[in-house]
């Protein structure tokens, strides 16, 4: 049985098949493709989710007029995507002819907050190309077979996936994908020695987080960290610091009271353990 391999690059596309952005398994016994295509469709599924899209849409490119390889086995790779699609409890629609010269395809096109349609995903499947490279292997009866190849991407080029990203959510990131997750701010002087240690703790827990120490009226970077839309703004002044305590303001202008630091650092941990 030949293995799995999982390769990662730049760039793809047909008439110079280079690696492309994202994991693809190249070669798999006959046997394997449905479960394959089954395992990876729920893989697909749960990295949109954790990314906050829901909205997909399934689609099967099916033989295009000018293609290698016989009938016989483009019916088996086109029956192969579909029923693994059947057995995911997807909804599909056939695309006649768009498959690509050595094989059919799944599209899996997302649809952003604003209803905008992304095609990002695929998974093809492809009896032709191990073959016309000759790259045989023995099977367990001691015989030679030629593996299939299966050619997938979940995001395709990481610059356009993250600028999708960037639109769908608006800048406002959720917690555990914002590059700033929370911004100490010190009201006063006196308290910007306080502001420092917190921001401290946190990034020794793992935790992105920034001060804000500048000599401006709080009101001013309460707002301005605002627009820059962090998911958490911590306001630290004298009677903060006398407690060990922080005053919580989640993105969205929302109060969330005084509470002890690691009291906030368990929820940021739980927003990110969650994808929220």
């Amino acid at each position: 049985m030949p293995p799995q391999r999982a390769e990662r690059g730049a760039a793809r596309d047909h008439a110079h098949p280079r690696l492309h952005a994202g994991r693809r398994p190249r070669l798999l016994h006959r046997g394997q493709i449905l479960d394959e295509c089954v395992a990876y469709t729920a893989q697909l599924q749960q990295v949109y989710r954790d990314f906050g899209f829901v909205d997909i849409v399934y689609k099967v490119a099916t033989r295009p007029d000018n293609r290698v390889g016989s009938d016989d086995l483009w019916d088996k790779a086109e029956f192969a995507l579909q029923e693994a699609l059947r057995r995911s409890g997807c909804p599909f629609v056939i695309a006649p002819g768009d498959g690509a010269f050595y094989g059919p395809k799944i599209e899996y096109t997302l649809k952003d907050a604003l209803g905008r349609p992304w095609q990002l995903g695929t998974m093809q499947v492809d009896f032709n190309m191990a073959a016309r490279l000759g790259g045989d292997y023995v099977t367990e009866t001691s015989g030679r077979a030629f593996p299939v190849m299966l050619h997938r991407a979940i995001v395709g080029s990481f610059e356009r996936f993250i600028g999708i990203l960037l639109e769908h959510h608006a800048g406002a990131m959720p917690a555990w994908l914002a590059p700033v997750q929370a911004s100490v701010l010190n009201i006063s002087e006196s308290s910007a020695d306080y502001a420092e240690s917190v921001a401290k703790s946190l990034k020794k827990q793992g935790l992105r987080v920034e001060s804000d120490l500048r000599n401006e009226k709080i009101t001013y970077k309460i707002r301005e960290h605002s627009l820059q839309k962090v998911p958490y703004i911590l306001v630290v002044g004298d009677k903060e610091k006398a407690n060990g305590t922080v005053s919580v303001r989640a993105r969205g202008n929302r109060d969330l009271g005084v509470m002890p630091l690691s009291d906030f650092a368990s929820k940021l941990a739980e927003d990110i353990a969650a994808k929220a």
